[in-house]
């Protein structure tokens, strides 16, 4: 059947991105003018709102594109002049080129990172460990990294392994399409008991996650884009601001992976939940067959991503760290 020329556009809009995320994009496009006719001053924290969706979701789609979309749209309002714009992108250029290759950097090492955080999730078995090595990891990354795609990995990884155990709790196999909002489908009450279990299991190691971008974040000039501000401001640069903040930084992060490792091991907020066994045997199931189904040519795309990851952070301390 021919696609007519409207749903053309339609389908081309955003290239590959979901219908939901084109939609929503269109509805920010709609909702602007309006809301900085009735407000300015709400309308400008809603496109900053509108910003911070377009980079959460860069796993979804390029954020470049979308946030551009927003950017035409507020001078074109009236929300802002090309002067305007001028000045700020002159005056912030290392944030923007900080955000630009970081986002594409996490975009482009996307299947590493999910790579590295499956292991990590399958390879340890004590919840007090896992949780210590999801907030670690989390904020080692995002002390070099955008914290914001950081944990979008992180979800993405929880989303996948989640549908994953509802689908064969659900009767399904591992690659039928399946609605994992939806527990009609699950089939016994163990399978029920489970799955409330797995689903705290992976809030816990969402929240840890969470907490280790923004302990790591504030750490390096890197981590943050206001950190960049920070040391412009202050004639600090990288090994120079990790020093001065240290005082700060340091007992902040040991008291945030302190923290993790209590609530854990007492229980407490509710966190501590194990992973039940039988979901365990599922997942190890699954990454074996995925492991079988991995070819050369997929190994090698770690092993060049890996070998980037490393070159990227090594240089730019380095480097930095010359300046100083």
């Amino acid at each position: 059947m021919a696609i007519t020329l409207r749903n053309a556009f339609i389908k081309n809009f955003l290239g590959k991105a979901p219908d939901w995320y084109k939609a929503a994009i269109i509805a920010f496009l709609i909702i602007n003018p309006i809301l900085f006719a009735i407000d300015p001053f709400v309308a400008g924290w809603v496109l900053v709102v509108e910003f911070i969706f377009t980079l959460a979701m860069a796993l979804k789609c390029y954020p470049l594109q979308p946030g551009g979309l927003l950017a035409i749209e507020a001078v074109a309002i009236g929300m802002t002049s090309p002067a305007t714009v001028k000045h700020e992108l002159v005056a912030n250029f290392e944030v923007l080129l900080l955000l630009i290759f970081m986002v594409a950097g996490i975009y482009f090492m996307k299947q590493l990172l999910l790579f590295i955080f499956t292991k990590i999730l399958l390879g340890i078995r004590s919840k007090v460990l896992l949780s210590l090595a999801f907030c670690s990891m989390a904020a080692f990354l995002s002390a070099f990294l955008d914290a914001l795609t950081v944990i979008a990995v992180v979800i993405s990884v929880a989303v996948g392994f989640y549908g994953i155990y509802h689908r064969v709790a659900s009767g399904a196999d591992f690659t039928s399409s399946h609605d994992i909002n939806s527990d009609d489908s699950v089939r016994d009450d163990l399978s029920r008991d489970d799955l409330e279990n797995y689903r705290a299991f992976l809030r816990s190691l969402l929240m840890h996650a969470g907490v280790g971008t923004a302990l790591g974040g504030v750490m390096t000039m890197v981590g943050e884009p206001q950190n960049l501000i920070i040391a412009e401001k202050a004639g600090w640069y990288f090994g120079e601001f990790i020093i001065r903040m240290l005082p700060v930084t340091l007992p902040v992060l040991i008291c945030g992976l302190l923290t993790c490792v209590l609530v854990e091991k007492f229980r407490l907020f509710d966190y501590g939940t194990e992973l039940p066994e039988n979901v365990r045997q599922i997942l190890v199931e699954f990454d074996q067959a995925e492991r079988a189904k991995r070819t050369n040519y997929d190994v090698a795309k770690l092993i060049v991503q890996a070998i980037i990851a490393v070159w990227l952070i090594l240089a730019l301390a380095m480097h930095l760290a010359a300046v100083a």
